[in-house]
């Protein structure tokens, strides 16, 4: 199917108060306050600066529908843009049709792989960022799901059905995490990962406690979210094998290759990394020095669009190396994404009769799987679309 149109239908949507507040605080050393690494005065737990801005009413609020309207009987749509200025979005797909639309028309709509690769290449030349692959890449793959009535891991070559979950613990004291730890234990999640930036001597204190809580049936994760030096990440990693931690995430700047790779060899303990140096574009394809230089034990999973996830998972494999935080479809799909990491929480099985080929992400009893029913989705009645729309934009 060759994709022959593209158009845009923006429409009104709930009203928003708009408000802005300092959420994170400040940028502030990380304790002791020698290392010269920075974190948030929040993660510290500091607080933040009262500082919360509203606005005096609710402004109105526009969302914009893509549509890439195909020679069958199907179409690929997903929402792509939201905004409180009906003007704005119209020029922003003004830009869409100029800058990217001639490189869709007339491409079929299965050959993922090349627009992939096309609009990986626009990165550079039309300095896009990630959001536009991944946009794009997705709507292609839910529109293969749709066709072949198969939910997108099916498509890939399902590997499992489920995996095991972890939730998220958190608070500003100690007692606080062993009290989030201990709800996410009832709750049925195998495991539970803090973000702690309280220096070596806190965390390690935190991370003895917790496990003491705990037991050793419970998987703990520790990411401190680049707040470490080399030599911190050494001793902390040390006391965390001890506790038999299932890993250190993200303890320095991805940027510093060599530090990692000294900590990957000092540690029996795997380091995950790449998860912020992946958010900006370079994944799949930055993975490989750093698994060649043997500078990460377990891959942040950053790759763009479900196609390039696939690309990352299968480059870790034939390392030996795996990988982590995909998207749901990708997981249960490569054998080596191992657990899931739930920070949206739990999410029941719907009623078998709201389930559709495109699978529904599933978290209950401490596994992450894709509900899902040989049905076909209804499909957007495009002609409401068209009456609802404040404004419809067509390719020129």
């Amino acid at each position: 199917m060759l994709i022959k149109d593209i158009v845009f239908y923006i429409t009104e949507t709930t009203p928003v108060l708009r408000s802005e507040s300092a959420v994170r605080g400040f940028i502030m050393p990380v304790a002791p306050g020698y290392s010269g690494v920075f974190t948030h005065s929040g993660g510290a737990g500091l607080p933040s600066p009262d500082i919360e801005i509203k606005a005096d009413a609710p402004s109105r609020s526009y969302v914009m529908t893509l549509r890439l309207i195909t020679d069958g009987d199907m179409d690929a749509y997903t929402t792509y843009s939201w905004g409180f200025s009906v003007e704005e979005l119209v020029w922003e797909a003004h830009a869409f049709h100029a800058r990217y639309g001639h490189m869709l028309i007339d491409v079929d709509v299965f050959d993922r792989e090349l627009v992939w690769q096309r609009f990986w290449m626009a990165q550079r030349f039309h300095y896009t960022g990630r959001r536009l692959l991944d946009v794009i890449d997705r709507m292609l793959w839910d529109l293969a799901s749709r066709y072949a009535c198969l939910p997108i891991y099916k498509l890939l070559g399902g590997c499992r059905e489920q995996v095991p979950a972890y939730g998220l613990i958190g608070g500003t004291t100690i007692d606080d995490i062993v009290t989030s730890a201990v709800r996410c234990r009832e709750q049925g999640f195998k495991g539970g990962k803090d973000h702690w930036y309280r220096g070596v001597k806190n965390n390690i204190e935190m991370a003895t406690e917790l496990r003491a809580a705990m037991g050793k049936g419970f998987m703990l994760f520790h990411d401190p979210v680049e707040s470490y030096t080399c030599e911190e990440a050494i001793r902390i990693g040390r006391a965390l094998e001890r506790l038999q931690y299932e890993w250190i995430e993200e303890p320095l700047q991805d940027y510093d290759i060599m530090s990692l790779r000294k900590l990957c060899a000092a540690l029996d303990l795997p380091v995950l990394t790449l998860e912020w140096i992946g958010a900006i574009g370079g994944q799949p394809f930055n993975t490989a020095p750093y698994l060649a230089l043997q500078a990460a034990d377990i891959v942040r999973q950053r790759g763009i669009g479900i196609t390039g996830q696939v690309k990352q998972a299968q480059l870790a494999e034939s390392f030996g190396v795996p990988v982590h935080g995909g998207d749901p479809h990708v997981i249960l799909a490569s054998g080596n994404d191992p657990v899931f990491e739930a920070y949206m929480g739990l999410q029941p099985r719907p009623a078998e009769t709201d389930l559709t080929c495109q699978g529904t992400l599933v978290v209950e009893n401490g596994y992450m799987s894709v509900a899902w029913a040989p049905r076909h989705p209804a499909e957007p009645d495009w002609d409401e679309q068209t009456r609802n729309a404040v404004q419809i934009v067509k390719q020129p």
